[in-house]
């Protein structure tokens, strides 16, 4: 009887102790959900005297994970850009503050430090395309005589390039099949964004967002074991 009741109980821990590992080595390879987050932008190359302005980025992300440790994500997203401009030692100050608003699009490709799990980091580089939407300059202060705000988008370019590249914290969500994403990334310009400036001047933004993914499609079982 003893032999018996011990048979069993190993099978039954055998079963359950398969069932988990089999669990734990299920993989969403498409996952997809909101994305928004804090942009602080400023400008780069030959711009001189401007600080970092804040701004919101939001949208969508789709995501794609391999059965190894790498990775591909797309985004859009409505993306505020810009600049604060102070001019420094003058007697009467000059400022104003430049927004420039994008549809933002980057490609990042990702490699994942861990092979599946509940927690999954990540870093990532790839190309990011910004399509403008509309610029303007705001609290404006000339000589220190305050100016209206102006609209002032054709001043700029409809499109810059970019390279993006940061880190992803990944982590279980609150049902199945879903997951919680901190992203944080640097954008840099590659190219000039404006017209008839006789300067070269490109984006400059770091970026926080929040993410929560969703898995879209059936899951998939990793022939990695550890």
């Amino acid at each position: 009887m003893f032999r018996a009741n011990s048979l069993r109980a190993i099978t039954l821990s055998f079963i359950l102790i398969t069932g988990c590992l089999s669990g734990s080595f299920a993989q969403q390879r498409f996952s997809a959900g909101p994305r928004v987050g804090l942009n602080l932008s400023t400008f780069g190359m030959d711009a001189r005297d401007y600080t970092m302005k804040p701004g919101v980025t939001a949208g969508a992300f789709l995501m794609y994970s391999s059965l190894n440790h790498f990775g591909i994500s797309g985004d859009i997203l409505y993306s505020q850009m810009g600049g604060k401009y102070k001019q420094p030692n003058t007697s009467l100050a000059s400022s104003y503050t430049q927004h420039i608003n994008y549809l933002e699009i980057p490609i990042a490709l990702r490699y994942f430090l861990t092979l599946n799990g509940n927690f999954r980091p990540n870093v990532f580089f790839g190309p990011s395309l910004a399509f403008k939407l509309n610029a303007k300059r705001t609290n404006i202060l000339d000589n220190g005589v305050s100016r209206a705000d102006g609209d002032n988008t054709d001043a700029y370019r409809a499109m810059d390039l970019g390279l993006i590249a940061g880190f992803q914290f990944n982590f279980k969500g609150l049902g199945e099949r879903q997951r919680f994403l901190i992203d944080a990334r640097y954008r840099y310009g590659l190219s000039d964004i404006t017209l008839n400036d006789g300067r070269n001047i490109n984006n400059s933004t770091v970026t926080l967002t929040l993410g929560y993914g969703f898995g879209v499609g059936p899951e998939y079982r990793s022939r990695y074991r550890r």
